[in-house]
């Protein structure tokens, strides 16, 4: 059943595919992408046709999103994940255990961060103790499980939840040398400012002389201007 379903989405993205838009959509990755140019309205109109396909059974849901998620195509993983976001409910602890076997699939920041900061997150907010997960991730040689080690917090930080696990996991990750990771690392920081300025600031100053320009200054985006933390000259 599950592969028919894929099947149908699969069509309904082709149906809506723009080519004139691929390129443009592109701008936004260095990374190499595979678009078919659907727009944010577009993608959201492809999850609302196959959500009643798979309502109540979230394992079919996770049958489907599996194999969007791992086709690298943009707009499909977008939907698999979106399917998903709508039946968050029916999360249970373990499924973070079957989004890490997705991890190392993910070929982008954007389908990373619809995995990480839409679906891990949950499963982190109902077993707090996945964090210890996540810190090994800080050490992977994957890009995007590095990444998604940070912005799996960043729905928790952004209640100000969470605050000593956000800088545990910050700081094994404030001097990576990839900027999509330092883009990452950066983004949660400035969500857990925006309820603990004061910490994050202290945080910052701390490893001013250490931490690249671009992390420093996107945790800093949420903090007053004369108290945003930034490289000095």
């Amino acid at each position: 059943m599950s592969s028919a379903i894929v099947a149908e989405i699969r069509n309904e993205i082709r149906k809506r595919a723009r080519p004139e838009n691929v390129a443009r959509i592109k701008r936004f990755f260095k990374e190499e992408v595979e678009i078919r140019g659907l727009m944010s309205a577009q993608i959201k109109e492809v999850v609302k046709l196959a959500h009643p396909k798979v309502r109540g059974d979230l394992s079919l849901a996770l049958e489907v999103a599996e194999d969007l998620v791992e086709s690298g195509v943009l707009e499909e993983a977008s939907v698999g994940i979106g399917l998903l976001q709508r039946m968050t409910r029916r999360f249970t602890p373990d499924l973070f255990d079957v989004f890490d076997g997705w991890v190392d699939q993910l070929t982008n920041w954007a389908s990373t961060d619809g995995l990480a900061a839409g679906l891990i997150s949950e499963t982190v907010r109902l077993d707090l103790g996945r964090v210890e997960r996540l810190l090994l991730w800080t050490a992977s040689g994957n890009r995007w499980r590095r990444r998604a080690a940070a912005v799996s917090l960043v729905p928790l930080a952004r209640r100000g939840e969470m605050l000593d696990e956000v800088f545990r996991i910050a700081e094994r990750l404030m001097i990576d040398g990839d900027e999509m990771v330092q883009k990452g690392v950066g983004w949660l920081l400035k969500e857990a400012s925006r309820r603990h300025p004061d910490e994050v600031r202290e945080f910052l100053l701390r490893w001013r002389d250490r931490a690249p320009a671009l992390v420093l200054r996107y945790a800093s985006e949420k903090l007053p201007k004369g108290k945003r933390v930034l490289k000095t000259k």
